[in-house]
């Protein structure tokens, strides 16, 4: 059989699949809840949250709202009501993107199974949005758009495409292209824009990882036009850059976010007052450093209980293949010290009052739960955690008027939790229910080892 065939074949089993993962419901409320709605308000106990036609239709104190008749009615007591929360920085595996060694036979390989599955261990952990920065457009685009038709049960899928690199860059293939420059740049631009990217990255430095200064980074100059005219055509921009400053290039050169806090080196506190006056969101993006540079000490990051539960020993085999070149280059101490630095800088901008959003740049759920609990370990709180993975990442996609948050209006992506997780991050794991679009998720038949056993 084909590729073409395989391909297809897999869209048709994955739709069949997506019919049976989903309890439909026209209405829903959720009573006598405590509310923490993403907003940076204080939870409130005993309220209700009630949802129709996939949507937040109205959020008052328990008593308050009149509940329709054909409403689905759930007993929310001791629980606690959190908005679906999103992982900003992924490079979903399956796209030919992220291979051990890349051929020219499989570097254009897709598995939209693989996939589609990955992106089930996002929603199963409550991560009702995600973020593709940089992947095949033939894997991911397809997978946006059959997600926007509903068509298979995966988080709400934005995605860059193809990132846009300068020649030479590392990351350019089927992720990224390299761009020529002005005014040959435009066509470049032109063939990403046909794809209707929900957002465009530019990769501002020598290289995906960090700097490297015998290849060129993207000139300024070059960038800044770029940015100009995506941001003519109505495209937000987000820029990769690893230091503090790329990141005053990026802001000067009109990017709407960065991917990733600047991590090479500690960033000065005029930075972080930069960051806040402009608000200019900014990626988390610390377990990429924390777990390649745990690999290289041992596998064992990659077998937690979270892995086990929802990630293929086949879909982790690539990552362990990785192991040996990660040791091989010195990746183990030096993301090491990148993660310190990165942690200090994260608190810093933070306190300063910028606006940091969840991204943990990796391609499994787990990641984004070790995220959650990094972002924690660098001082800020659970509470403020909350919102940095739900309305400040909405602020980062530019929509924070349809998600992000428990109000009224608001697309219905929400989580409700056994227990609070205020009080301790890790207790986002401890899931109810997922809800997405108004529709209660049924964890049970994602396509996960938890469910195959």
């Amino acid at each position: 059989m084909t590729q073409n065939l395989l391909n297809i074949a897999t869209l048709i089993l994955v739709g069949i699949f997506a019919t049976v993962s989903v309890f439909a419901e026209d209405t829903l409320a959720i009573e006598h809840v405590t509310l923490i709605d993403g907003t940076g308000q204080q939870p409130l106990a005993a309220m209700t949250v009630v949802t129709s036609d996939g949507l937040i239709k109205a959020v008052g104190a328990d008593g308050s709202i009149d509940i329709p008749n054909d409403a689905q009615r759930i007993n929310g007591s001791g629980q606690f009501l959190i908005p679906g929360m999103m992982d900003l920085h992924l490079h979903l595996m399956g796209g030919g993107v992220y291979r051990a060694s890349r051929t020219a036979e499989n570097r254009d390989t897709i598995d939209f199974e693989q996939g589609t599955r990955l992106l089930q261990s996002y929603l199963y952990y409550g991560f009702t949005t995600v973020l593709d920065v940089g992947n095949n457009h033939k894997f991911i685009m397809p997978l946006r758009d059959r997600e926007q038709a509903g068509e298979i049960v995966v988080p709400r899928i934005f995605t860059t495409g193809q990132q846009l690199a300068y020649p030479g860059n590392s990351v350019v293939g089927p992720g990224a292209i390299g761009v020529r420059d002005w005014p040959d740049t435009i066509e470049d631009l032109d063939l990403v824009i046909s794809r209707n990217p929900d957002m465009q990255k530019v990769t501002h430095e020598s290289r995906g990882y960090g700097p490297m200064p015998h290849r060129k980074a993207m000139p300024k100059e070059l960038m800044a036009k770029i940015i100009a005219y995506l941001k003519e055509r109505d495209i937000r921009t987000v820029v990769h850059i690893s230091n503090e400053k790329m990141a005053i290039n990026a802001i000067e050169a009109g990017a709407d976010a960065l991917a990733h806090v600047p991590h090479a080196g500690l960033i000065t506190q005029d930075f972080a007052e930069l960051a806040a006056e402009t608000q200019i969101p900014i990626q988390t993006a610390m377990t990429i450093h924390w777990e390649i540079s745990k690999m290289v000490e041992s596998l064992d990051v990659l077998h937690t209980q979270e892995y086990k539960d929802t990630a293929y020993p086949e879909d982790l085999l690539l990552l362990e293949k990785m192991r040996d070149r990660y040791t091989r280059v010195g990746y183990g101490p030096y993301f090491a010290l990148v993660h310190e630095y990165e942690k200090k800088n994260l608190k810093m901008i933070h306190d300063a009052g910028g606006i940091i959003a969840l991204a943990a740049d990796r391609s499994f759920g787990p990641t984004a739960l070790t995220e959650l609990q990094l972002v924690v370990d660098s001082g800020i709180s659970p509470f403020e955690v909350i919102k940095i993975a739900t309305l400040n990442a909405a602020i980062f996609l530019g929509k924070e008027d349809e998600l992000g948050s428990i109000e009224s209006g608001k697309l219905a992506d929400m989580v409700l939790l056994n227990a609070d997780p205020t009080k301790d991050i890790g207790n986002v794991k401890k899931i109810a229910m997922v809800i997405k679009g108004g529709a209660i998720i049924d964890r049970t038949k994602l396509d996960l080892p938890i469910n195959n056993r």
